[in-house]
């Protein structure tokens, strides 16, 4: 086990913490545009909120053991072990090749977010709308797909996923998912961001439909030169 892991850690949460967290308040009821029905997981900021508690809590745990595990044993390290290791042994922590991966991902995902918030200012809001003054902003992550910021979520959350399913993990090392709370705090993430996800990818043709609407012309030019909505070259 490695304390080397920790910067790690920290590193794909706060990715995560940026690709969850709304740079903007929410758009007036009249610049809101018309969504899809999981929309409603957004308008509340319920869904990004618990998502971000329940990665920050697994990256704590994690991080506890590691430390924990490295300092000389004590009745309070002692104490904490046996609440946080169920099976297993905290040992087996370690960086593999499947936790980087994900790790690179999450990075990857939050930095692709801000990007966008920087690229599309105040008129980045988590929920669809059309703002007064709304601009079709073409450069910057826009150039190469037409929704970058559901990229950088997608990314994100493959990412988180992909670090705690690591063999390496203390998901998987510790027997975390022995522990009812932490079983019901995974069951819980893994609904919201699947709902997250496919309201994403079910809203991404009702916002193309809805620029196209206010920019015709720049939107079928744009449309033309970026024809793929996330991943470039494939979709």
């Amino acid at each position: 086990m490695s304390c080397a892991k920790i910067p790690f850690i920290f590193l794909a949460t706060l990715g995560l913490q940026i690709t969850v967290t709304p740079p903007h308040p929410p758009p007036s009821s009249s610049e809101k545009a018309p969504s899809t029905g999981l929309e409603f997981i957004v308008q509340q900021r319920l869904g990004p909120l618990l998502v971000k508690i329940i990665c920050w809590l697994g990256a704590i745990a994690e991080t506890t053991v590691i430390v924990t595990r490295s300092v000389p044993e004590n009745d309070l390290s002692r104490s904490v072990l046996s609440a946080l290791v169920i099976t297993g042994s905290a040992d087996q922590i370690r960086i593999t090749p499947h936790f980087l991966l994900g790790i690179f991902l999450t990075t990857l995902g939050g930095y692709i977010r801000y990007r966008c918030y920087k690229e599309l200012g105040r008129l980045f809001t988590f929920e669809m709308s059309i703002r007064e003054g709304h601009e079709l902003i073409r450069t910057g992550p826009y150039a190469i797909v037409r929704h970058p910021g559901y990229s950088g979520v997608i990314c994100a959350i493959l990412g988180i996923v992909l670090w705690h399913a690591s063999s390496g993990s203390w998901t998987r090392t510790c027997g975390a998912l022995e522990i009812t709370s932490c079983r019901l705090l995974a069951l819980t993430f893994l609904t919201l961001v699947t709902i997250i996800v496919v309201g994403l990818l079910r809203r991404m043709p009702k916002e193309d439909e809805a620029l196209k609407k206010e920019f015709p012309e720049e939107w079928a030019d744009w449309a033309e030169k970026v024809p793929c909505r996330l991943l470039p070259g494939v979709y």
